[in-house]
């Protein structure tokens, strides 16, 4: 992969690689947990299977989907439990099924590439989303998403695509085992009315209801703070239980997944530099209910 380098000096591999298999990717990481743990090397497992070392990278690094067979092999030789071996199973078979992903960053590459996004962050434990332009996707109220999505499209599509970012809200709703959700957001962005007018109020009113969610916690970058790694541009860092972690980034109609460790490492430090700048989740709860009563339209 070819190595850029942002402005912000954050490096990442070249953004026309092509996106990962998230079932794969997590499966992956469950097997190598699993061998890590057993004490077993790659090398003394493929001797045991008799397969080839390079087969078992390729099935750690969720690169290749391992049968049925193989997976219950694998689970022998390393003694897993019975739960952990129908879970592997599980996702094998989801995995299996799961189409090629496009290299394309157009409209059929953006189709697998929302379609990864959303198993990676059904998946996720932690999702860290840092927003310097917009309202995070994922605490979006329908009218904002319809704003910003539905220009100069049909009704019927328009309403498809509020659905489809409405529902990924689900990774944080959901009653069991909600992902632990962090939004850094820059002050501007509560100051930038969407759609129509009292809009900007009814999403800042959507924000404080939200946060009261113990998984969720919002924390606005001041704009006294000056330049932060947040005005670089957007991104969102997907941590899981076992696996590595993963940051997607979004331009227009493009996106990308980064996963190699200097990447990511990037990435990490800079929302570990966010989180040291914003507000305090009690002080940023404030500061959203101070400019949600400013932006309430008279009766």
């Amino acid at each position: 992969m070819i190595a850029v380098v942002a402005d912000n000096g954050l490096a990442f591999s070249d953004m026309t690689a092509t996106p990962p298999r998230p079932r794969a990717y997590v499966l992956g990481a469950e097997l190598r947990d699993a061998r890590r743990k057993s004490g077993h090397t790659l090398r003394g497992l493929a001797s045991i299977l008799d397969v080839s070392h390079s087969v078992l990278v390729r099935w750690e690094h969720g690169d290749r989907v391992p049968s049925a067979e193989s997976i219950s092999a694998v689970c022998v030789v390393l003694g897993v439990s019975s739960t952990a071996r129908s879970r592997m199973l599980k996702l094998a078979r989801e995995a299996a099924a799961e189409p090629a992903p496009s290299q394309a960053p157009g409209a059929a590459g953006g189709v697998d590439q929302l379609a990864t996004l959303l198993e990676f962050e059904r998946t996720a434990t932690k999702i860290t989303d840092v927003a310097p332009l917009l309202m995070p996707g994922l605490l979006q109220s329908a009218e904002y998403t319809r704003a910003i999505m539905a220009t100069g499209v049909p009704e019927q599509e328009a309403n498809k695509r509020v659905a489809m970012r409405q529902g990924r809200r689900d990774t944080i709703t959901r009653k069991r085992s909600p992902a632990k959700y962090t939004a850094l957001i820059l002050e501007s962005v509560l100051h930038q009315p969407i759609g129509r007018t009292g809009g900007l109020h009814d999403q800042l009113r959507f924000l404080d209801e939200i946060s009261e969610r113990d998984n969720v916690e919002l924390r606005i970058i001041p704009s006294a703070a000056g330049w932060t790694p947040a005005h670089a541009g957007p991104f969102v860092l997907l941590e899981f239980a076992k696996a590595d972690p993963v940051v997607h980034l979004e331009h227009h109609r493009s996106s990308a997944f980064l996963q190699d460790d200097d990447s990511v490492g990037a990435f990490r430090a800079a929302r570990d530099e966010l989180e040291r700048i914003a507000l305090s989740r009690e002080d940023s709860r404030k500061l959203i209910a101070e400019i949600a009563a400013r932006e309430q339209v008279p009766a």
